[in-house]
C-alpha cells in the first residue's frame, strides 16, 4: 500500500513536472525563434547615457542653459523611441500569445492519444497545454487591444472547453458501467438476473402443475 501511494506520488510530480518543462520549452523557443522587437533599446540607452553624463558633469545649479536644453531634447527623443518600440511590441505580444495558445491547443490534442496506456504522459502533456494557455493569455491582456483581446481569451476559452469536453466527459461516457465486485459490465448482468428469474418461475409453474395432478389422482381414488 505504501509503495502505491509512494508511486501514484512520484507519477502526479513527474507530470508536473513535465507540464513545466513543456512550457519552457515553448517560451524559449519563441523566444529564441521569434524574438521581441529590441531595435530601439540600444538608442534609448544611449541616450539615458548621455542624459546621466550631463546631469553629473557638474551641480545642478551650475547648469546652463544649454545643457538644460540638450537634456530635454534628448528627453523628447528617448521617450519617442520608446513610444515607437511600444507600437512595436504590441504586435509582437499578440503574435506571441496567438503562437502559444496555437501550441497549447496542440499539447492538449495529443495528450487525448493513448491516455489509458500513457497516463503520466498524457497528464504531463495536459498539465503543459494548461500551463501554456495561461502563458499565451498573459501575453494578450499585457495588450491594450481590447477587442483582439477579447476574440484571443474566447478562442482559449472553447478550446479548452472542447478539449476538457474530449478528456473527460466523452470519455468517461464511453467506459462500460461495471457490477461492483463482479467484473461483468451491468447490462449483462441485468440479463444474467432476468434468465434466472424466468427458470425460477418455469420450475415453480412445473412445480404446481405436478403438485395440482398429484391432488386430483388422489381425489379420483
Amino acid at each position: 500500500m505504501a509503495d502505491m501511494k509512494q508511486n501514484t506520488g512520484l507519477r502526479l510530480i513527474f507530470s508536473i513536472f513535465l507540464g513545466l518543462m513543456f512550457t519552457a520549452f515553448i517560451g524559449v523557443g519563441g523566444y529564441t525563434f521569434y524574438p521581441p522587437p529590441e531595435q530601439f533599446n540600444d538608442q534609448i540607452r544611449d541616450l539615458e547615457r548621455r542624459e546621466k553624463e550631463i546631469w553629473n558633469s557638474k551641480p545642478q545649479e551650475q547648469l546652463s542653459k544649454e545643457d538644460r536644453d540638450q537634456i530635454q531634447e534628448i528627453v523628447r527623443e528617448r521617450n519617442k523611441l520608446i513610444d515607437v518600440r511600444e507600437a512595436a511590441w504590441k504586435p509582437w505580444a499578440r503574435q506571441t500569445s496567438i503562437l502559444l495558445i496555437v501550441f497549447a491547443t496542440l499539447a492538449m490534442a495529443v495528450s487525448l492519444i493513448r491516455a489509458d496506456q500513457l497516463p503520466v504522459i498524457s497528464n504531463g502533456l495536459l498539465l503543459g497545454g494548461v500551463f501554456t494557455m495561461l502563458y499565451g493569455v498573459g501575453w494578450i491582456i499585457a495588450t491594450d487591444t481590447s477587442f483582439t483581446r477579447f476574440l484571443v481569451v474566447t478562442a482559449a476559452f472553447v478550446i479548452t472547453l472542447a478539449l476538457g469536453y474530449a478528456r473527460f466527459v466523452r470519455r468517461s461516457a464511453a467506459v462500460p458501467v461495471v457490477a461492483a465486485g463482479s467484473g461483468i459490465p451491468e447490462g449483462a448482468g441485468l440479463s444474467d438476473i432476468e434468465r434466472r428469474v424466468r427458470e425460477l418461475e418455469d420450475r415453480l409453474e412445473n412445480a404446481a402443475q405436478a403438485f395440482i395432478r398429484k391432488d386430483g389422482n388422489s381425489g379420483n381414488s
